[in-house]
């Protein structure tokens, strides 16, 4: 917790952070207006709709040492709401609660990245590992696109494109909102409403 104590006195909102003794919440009520901007170290994590209008990080750690291990950094200015997490060991795991009209913009190094049904525009890119994205609406976007380096695209109520290595698909749609996710190396599956 000293790590991010003057981070979090520097805020212009409030912060609470809630714990037990194995529970860690950070949460932040963000500009609604903003988008959020989010970088993941290398772990587990699912994005989900929250019940409040705020951003809100839960994990859990076995021991104290483990929890200062991990470093996470919520705010809010300039323009945008920011999320930072660091933490040191592949199997980590967090649940990052959003309002669920947020327009997202995500970077993961490594791991696995669930993503529930957020309203808005979505700029995901991981490096390694499983991207998952649940109710895809190709009507609520204006265009999207979707590519994998290496590895699996699963769309099954889409077609899919490939072409030798790189396997990719774009749609276009009447909706206002703009989606692109793109994995190096590894899966991205789409859960899709059927058109």
């Amino acid at each position: 917790m000293k790590r991010l104590l003057p981070f979090l006195l520097a805020l212009p909102f409030a912060v609470a952070c809630a714990q037990n003794n194995h529970e860690r919440r950070y949460e932040l009520r963000p500009d609604p207006d903003w988008p959020l901007a989010i970088e993941l170290g290398s772990g587990d994590y699912q994005i989900v709709p929250s019940e409040s209008n705020c951003i809100a990080v839960v994990y859990e750690e076995n021991t104290p040492e483990e929890t200062r291990e991990v470093e996470v950094q919520i705010g809010s200015g300039h323009g945008q709401n920011t999320l930072k997490i660091a933490a040191p060991k592949p199997h980590f795991h967090a649940v990052i609660e959003v309002p669920r009209k947020t327009d997202l913009r995500v970077r993961i190094m490594a791991g696995d990245l669930y993503v529930g049904e957020v309203e808005g525009n979505k700029d995901i890119e991981m490096g390694t590992g499983n991207l998952e994205l649940t109710a895809v609406r190709p009507q609520d976007y204006a265009k999207a696109d979707f590519s994998v380096r290496m590895g699996d695209l699963n769309a099954p109520n889409l077609k899919t494109g490939k072409i030798g290595a790189l396997r990719s698909l774009q749609t276009r749609g009447p909706g206002k909102y703009r989606l692109h996710a793109y994995v190096g190396v590894g899966d991205l599956i789409l859960r899709t409403d059927k058109i």
